[in-house]
């Protein structure tokens, strides 16, 4: 009896032990439903996963074939030479022939007093334009004005006297050396009355013609006399350039026929001309003949004394295909260029007609308004890749223009 008891309460399980063992079953169970919920949420982002996977692989394939696209346009501008371009365009060119000279007036003359006296008043400058018969100078003509008076009272005198010893003379009452005698007298007092009227007239010194003071050399107050000289004086009309052209062109050149003039000093202007005269002799020392050349310009823009570039007009050739100057390429003694089609260059052998200072006649067969290389065509290889870097036509040079 007491061995059974004693083995009974040997196996009796405390109570504290028993909620220890329900506290580790409840924390079993908790994992066990965390671990379940765990799969389902990993099988759920592993199906989210798959799917971006895609989307970003259908993405990068789209961003790899743009980029191609785009490295391929990059490699082509690289590979491509960058140049500037004009076009061709078609007007009239001519044949010249051009010589160097001066530009000259033939109307030029010095203004000298008729009388002599002090300067009253100046009443033009250098460089002042005049018209025929205005003022210049005025002298002091007191002197003058008496002159004039005295003549002119001497005259009337003489005059109403006359009228009575022409009388006495019909009548008989004088003889007729005395008549005579006193008409001498009457034409005497006649000229000394115009000496001393136009004596007055020349203390006022006048243009001769219209034109333009170059040179002033008289001063108020100064005394003047016939030989001292006041002013220069030019005409505007008649400014010219007188040329030496060689002998075999005596027959070419005519009266009347076009020359145009350029002068390094005027920029971008060409001026009208004309011939005006040819010397119908050879020189037999220089073999050539003088042609003076007449300019149209009004002083406008030209002065006497000018350098200047004459060309006078020989033939012309209308409507023709004219490239710029700075697009020839010159190999020896062909010359070329390059004319863009496609952002491709293409070389073409130039068949030159006639030139001029910024354009050249093409007698080959490149339309007008082809692109052709004004920049960057030097050392370029035929059919070599270009991009043109400004707008065709923009490098075209600008046509001097002509004073209206």
């Amino acid at each position: 009896m007491y061995c059974f008891q004693q083995h009974r309460q040997s196996i009796r399980i405390p109570a504290q032990a028993l909620q220890v063992l329900a506290l580790c079953v409840l924390a079993a169970m908790w994992i066990g439903c965390g671990l379940w919920a765990s799969d389902d949420t990993e099988a759920g982002a592993g199906d989210s996963a798959e799917a971006t996977s895609a989307d970003s692989a259908s993405a990068n394939s789209a961003a790899v074939t743009d980029s191609s696209a785009s490295d391929s346009v990059v490699t082509k501008e690289r590979d491509s030479v960058p140049v500037e371009v004009s076009t061709a365009q078609t007007g009239d060119i001519s044949s010249y022939l051009v010589f160097s000279s001066t530009v000259e007036t033939e109307a030029a003359v010095e203004i000298h007093p008729e009388e002599s006296g002090q300067v009253d008043a100046v009443l033009v400058e250098e460089g002042d334009q005049v018209t025929a018969g205005d003022l210049l100078v005025s002298l002091d003509n007191d002197q003058a004005r008496l002159e004039d008076r005295e003549s002119g009272s001497n005259l009337r005198y003489l005059e109403g006297s006359f009228e009575r010893t022409e009388k006495m003379y019909q009548q008989k009452m004088i003889s007729e050396q005395a008549y005579e005698d006193k008409v001498h007298e009457l034409e005497q007092a006649r000229m000394r009355q115009e000496r001393a009227a136009m004596a007055l007239t020349h203390t006022e010194i006048r243009a001769p013609f219209s034109g333009v003071i170059t040179s002033r050399q008289v001063q108020v107050g100064a005394r003047v006399a016939p030989g001292a000289k006041l002013f220069d004086l030019i005409k505007l009309d008649d400014m010219i350039a007188r040329v030496h052209v060689p002998g075999r062109y005596l027959s070419t050149v005519k009266t009347g026929q076009i020359a145009e003039v350029a002068s390094d000093f005027i920029e971008n202007m060409v001026f009208a001309g004309y011939v005006k005269r040819i010397s119908p002799i050879v020189d037999p020392g220089s073999g050539t003949f003088k042609v003076t050349v007449g300019l149209r310009d009004r002083w406008q823009h030209l002065r006497p004394g000018i350098f200047v570039s004459v060309r006078v007009v020989i033939d012309t050739h209308e409507r023709a295909i004219l490239i710029p100057k700075a697009a020839v390429v010159y190999d020896g003694s062909d010359r070329y260029v390059f004319i863009v089609s496609d952002s491709t260059a293409h070389r073409v052998q130039l068949d030159v007609g006639y030139e001029n200072s910024l354009f050249i006649e093409a007698r080959s067969a490149i339309p007008a308004d082809t692109p052709v290389i004004v920049v960057g065509q030097n050392g370029l290889k035929d059919k070599a890749r270009v991009r043109a870097v400004n707008t065709a036509g923009g490098s075209a040079p600008a046509a001097p223009t002509t004073p209206g």
